[in-house]
């Protein structure tokens, strides 16, 4: 499949990263993503999004580690020239999704591997095959959005865990591209944005399948530094705002312990809390709706 790439694209994807890293913006990995997806011109589907990926990712973690500028923009060029290399429509016709090649480009940019490294060369191939079996967990037609969010969800954690990364994907999200998407999945989709009103809450607060413990001042163990899967363990919920509350995106609304760790649950975005659907003390696990925010 051809696709003709605007450099223009490019330069305005990457100002997006440089003033979000110049004004120290923290936000999680999937909100960096939905910056860089609502910038005016880019297409619903398109191979921009294999530089998107990345660029994300290496935004926040400048942030995250105060890099300097020169390593900064070293990255955001790599970046690019790598994603440049991966063509349109490769996820069907390569079985290769380049969103998952995008978490590749990360590890191996970040590490500095190269075809000669080994435990770097490892861990960029088996992050792009993670994001990649998790990709195709869900039915095509492709979509450029569904694939980011998946491999972030899915590759952060694992980052973290190999590289000492501190990122945060941000799983709570409700996709509001859908309406431009001819091809959605709708229902099928786990971001998908409801139009049943029995669902139109708000936007959903979701136990993700992987989340990082909160750090606690004092522990070191090793287990602090991975992640928690919620797919065969359960937490216990305790809620931090009331329904009513005003809060913020990104704010702690609630948080779960799982065996004797803490993790944290944001707010999807700027709103109100109006509806807890577990209550204090309730038992969550993977995809669990823990409550709704209504912007």
């Amino acid at each position: 499949m051809y696709f003709e790439l605007e450099q223009d694209i490019f330069d305005g994807l990457r100002g997006i990263c440089e003033e979000v890293r110049e004004n120290s913006e923290k936000m999680t990995v999937n909100a960096m993503l939905m910056k860089m997806m609502d910038m005016q011109d880019l297409p619903m589907h398109c191979p921009y999004h294999h530089f998107i990926v990345p660029a994300a990712m290496l935004t926040q973690v400048a942030i995250a580690e105060d890099r300097d500028s020169d390593t900064f923009n070293e990255w955001m060029r790599s970046a690019e020239e790598r994603a440049k290399t991966v063509p349109a429509g490769f996820c069907g016709e390569c079985g290769t999704c380049g969103a998952a090649v995008g978490m590749g480009i990360f590890v191996s940019i970040y590490t500095g591997a190269t075809p000669k490294s080994r435990k770097n060369w490892q861990w960029a191939n088996e992050v792009t095959g993670k994001c990649l079996q998790k990709i195709a967990s869900y039915p095509g037609p492709r979509c450029c959005k569904r694939t980011a969010f998946l491999a972030v969800n899915e590759g952060v954690p694992y980052i973290n865990d190999r590289c000492g990364t501190t990122l945060v994907a941000g799983e709570s999200l409700n996709c509001s591209y859908h309406d431009r998407n001819a091809e959605c999945l709708e229902g099928e989709c786990p971001f998908y944005e409801s139009e049943n009103p029995e669902k139109n809450d708000g936007h959903a607060i979701i136990v993700g399948h992987e989340m990082m413990p909160r750090k606690e001042p004092g522990r070191t163990c090793d287990c602090m530094n991975r992640p928690i899967s919620l797919d065969s363990k359960k937490g216990v919920l305790s809620w931090l705002k009331d329904e009513g509350d005003e809060v913020k995106a990104g704010e702690t609304v609630c948080e779960g312990e799982v065996d004797k760790r803490v993790i944290e649950f944001e707010a999807p975005c700027d709103g109100i809390l109006v509806k807890q659907c577990i209550k204090e003390g309730q038992v969550f696990t993977a995809g669990t709706v823990l409550g709704y925010v209504n912007d």
